[in-house]
């Protein structure tokens, strides 16, 4: 749990990176690959107002916490939880990562990064749910 952790607060602090680029509060740095500020700045990274970034932040967060929690203190419903949080980002990133290629035909290299992390702690949380089972 310690891992995932480690990996939610990785994940945390990069959708604060694209939060803070989403409001104009930081420059944000793409490198050659990739179109960040197009993705960025476009109608699909907010929900009812709200940057997905944010909410990313926000998600990431809730992880670490719930990580943290049901180490210190084995919790199968709030592990559940915590996993079905896990799997909804996922999936929300991976119809993300389609909007990216299949709508705006542009990519960023961060939001890219965000969804391989996302997935890899719902598929080791998923992992080490069906180990315990």
């Amino acid at each position: 749990p310690l891992a995932l952790a480690g990996l939610s607060l990785a994940g945390a602090g990069l959708s604060a990176y694209l939060w803070q680029a989403k409001v104009g509060a930081t420059e944000l740095v793409c490198g050659p690959m990739g179109d960040c500020v197009t993705v960025n700045a476009s109608a699909f990274s907010e929900v009812m107002g709200v940057p997905v970034a944010l909410l990313g932040m926000l998600m990431y967060l809730t992880l670490a916490a719930v990580l943290v929690t049901v180490w210190r203190r084995p919790d199968t419903i709030l592990a559940n939880i915590g996993f079905a949080l896990a799997l909804a980002g996922a999936l929300f990133s991976l119809y993300l990562t389609g909007v990216e290629a299949f709508v705006l035909g542009a990519y960023c290299v961060w939001c890219l990064t965000s969804w391989i992390l996302i997935t890899v702690i719902a598929w080791q949380w998923g992992r080490a749910m069906r180990r315990a089972a």
